[in-house]
């Protein structure tokens, strides 16, 4: 097997990246389409890409690692591709079969053995309970690192199991079901009630994306901090087709905004937001309610994931709840991760007392620079 390693998504073969693009890599979390628009919309700043692409020997790509490195750190970090937008980090694995962890290893292992050696490997948002994410913390401990996992967020979820909407909302709350089903009824007898989802390339597309904006800048939530982000986002979705954007007007005023991902087999509720204006109204729970209804009984979905956080009202909609970790692997066999690894381990005030020693020596070392070649073959 070859493992390919690539510093820009400019280079990566069109080959390789249809494999490793949706619907071939059916986690749109984890395909090649996610990582470059997150990398181009707010990430181009701050980290250089490496990209590691496993080929089989017949040359085809079956598996990928997209993680990124600091130009301007002095320590040898790896670190995954991820940042506030992302909801779940783990190896990008093309094929179905068995292999799936032997992939994940071959990468792993590939990793553990560049030269220089990295001190420090940092993976953020990995759900629990994947196989391939523990496989990820046991190859890194057998290839001479020291993994220490650390809880970030909750992901509640809900498996429909064939449910349809109606079987759905009948097993919510009787309060939720009743507080929904009042202000729906309040909110069309006082009001002009319409609601726009576009799941495709269209007319209408730009349309509904600026109102969605709109919605989110006039509610509780701080405005984005890479305004090209959702715009970029929708238009990926709309392209292939797993878009589900949502916005429900009030008097033909945009009042709340909805923002899914809905594949095959998961509907991923990704942002959400109401008018302050309208918060009495209800139209957030109106809107998603709607949404509910598209995702089950026309998409059909095995699958609905909130994203990552424990906000009360996740709890009402959805049914269960897994952990999202991240892991800080230090590296055993060189003396920064050593060190670094000691300090993690010891009590606060020995750690503070080896802290200058470490400054020391982190300021003797180069800034990382990664000159590892575009392919290696192991």
């Amino acid at each position: 097997m070859t493992v390919c390693v690539y510093k820009s998504f400019n280079e990566i073969p069109s080959e390789v990246r249809e494999r490793l693009s949706y619907p071939a890599q059916p986690n749109f979390f984890l395909s090649l389409d996610w990582f470059s628009l997150l990398f181009e919309t707010s990430l181009l700043e701050s980290l250089t890409p490496r990209i590691y692409v496993l080929l089989n020997n017949q040359g085809k790509a079956i598996g990928g690692l997209f993680c990124g490195v600091d130009p301007k750190a002095r320590l040898r970090r790896l670190v995954s591709l991820t940042n506030f937008y992302t909801l779940e980090f783990s190896p990008s694995v093309v094929e179905k079969s068995g292999q799936r962890l032997e992939i994940i290893t071959e990468l792993v292992r590939y990793i553990a053995a560049e030269r220089p050696r990295w001190h420090q490997i940092g993976f953020n948002l990995m759900k629990r309970e994947m196989v391939e994410v523990q496989r990820v913390s046991d190859d890194l401990k057998n290839s001479g690192f020291s993994p220490h996992p650390f809880f970030q967020y909750e992901n509640w979820y809900f498996e429909s199991g064939g449910s349809t909407f109606e079987d759905y909302f009948s097993g919510r709350s009787s309060q939720l079901r009743n507080t929904v089903s009042r202000k729906q009824k309040k909110l069309e007898k006082a009001h002009r009630v319409s609601i726009k989802i576009i799941s495709s390339e269209s007319d209408q597309l730009q349309e509904v994306v600026r109102d969605f904006i709109a919605v989110y800048n006039r509610s509780w939530k701080r405005p984005e901090p890479f305004p090209d982000f959702i715009p970029t986002l929708a238009a990926v979705c709309a392209k292939l087709r797993i878009l589900r954007l949502g916005v429900l007007y009030v008097d033909g005023k945009p009042a709340a905004g909805q923002f899914w991902i809905n594949t095959p087999d998961k509907a991923i509720i990704y942002k959400l937001a109401y008018d302050e204006e309208y918060r009495d109204l209800g139209v957030g729970s109106v809107l998603s309610k709607e949404l509910f209804r598209v995702s089950l009984d026309e998409d059909r979905v095995a699958e609905i994931d909130y994203g990552v956080g424990s906000e009360p009202y996740k709890k009402e909609w959805m049914s269960s709840v897994r952990r999202v970790e991240g892991v800080q692997a230090f590296n055993r066999k060189t003396l920064v991760g050593f060190l670094m690894l000691t300090m993690q381990l010891v009590r606060p005030p020995l750690a503070a007392a080896l802290r200058p020693a470490f400054s020391l020596l982190q300021a003797l070392l180069k800034p990382s620079q990664v000159s590892v070649s575009s392919e290696a073959t192991r």
